[in-house]
């Protein structure tokens, strides 16, 4: 089976009360939770208001979060490690890690990824930005390229792809945990694009969002 899990904070250092800034009508948090209703959510939080608006979605288990594992310096592997061990999952059952912060949240990607695990050669499954462009790295001697040669003026579509975490999901078999990560040693890659992988980290984030609930994703 697979569960979907969703670690929510009541204070945000970089953008202040994020999870509860009003998003198509509701708190950004309850915006994500009420579109689920078609899976099995687990909410580690510890705001108390939180708990108490979960208990009328039957779809929703929520727990207040262990002091030992409240502040902004302990990692979600940790929390997910706790809920794992307190849950009645076997090693070979799904957990599916998102965040609230990402408001465009596609409905549909989760459905796919519910049919794909039921035969998956897969251990674990994780969200991507593709990205083809010239990267250069700061060395002592200079500049240095990274994927491509200044020489030879590449178009950007021929470059390398690479491949970099988002955070809209991380999808993992319970066992994945025991490595000290979301994922296995045998991952695939999940390509998301604009606007789905937009999560908000800061003000301008915040800003962009708020510009496409109100003109579109189109505009």
């Amino acid at each position: 089976k697979m569960i979907i899990y969703i670690p929510i904070k009541e204070n945000s250092q970089r953008v202040p009360q994020k999870n509860f800034r009003d998003f198509d009508g509701k708190p950004l948090w309850e915006h994500t939770i009420d579109k689920l209703k078609d899976f099995q959510v687990v909410v580690d939080t510890d705001s108390v208001d939180i708990i108490k608006k979960c208990i009328g979605k039957n779809w929703v288990h929520s727990y207040s979060r262990p002091h030992h594992l409240r502040g902004d310096e302990v990692s979600v592997v940790n929390l997910i490690k706790n809920f794992s061990e307190k849950s009645e999952l076997n090693d070979d059952d799904w957990i599916c890690q998102i965040h609230v912060t990402s408001p465009f949240l596609k409905i549909e990607h989760l459905e796919s990824l519910r049919e794909e695990i039921k035969d998956c050669k897969y251990d674990s499954i994780f969200s991507v930005d593709v990205i083809q462009n010239r990267f250069w790295r700061d060395e002592e001697y200079g500049l240095a390229p990274i994927n491509h040669n200044p020489m030879i003026l590449e178009q950007t579509q021929d470059l390398p792809k690479y491949y970099m975490e988002n955070s809209y999901l991380y999808l993992f078999k319970k066992s994945v945990l025991k490595y000290g990560n979301r994922i296995g040693k045998n991952p695939k890659i999940l390509p998301i694009e604009f606007p789905y992988n937009l999560d908000i980290d800061t003000e301008q984030d915040w800003n962009l969002v708020k510009k496409l609930e109100k003109y579109g994703t189109d505009n």
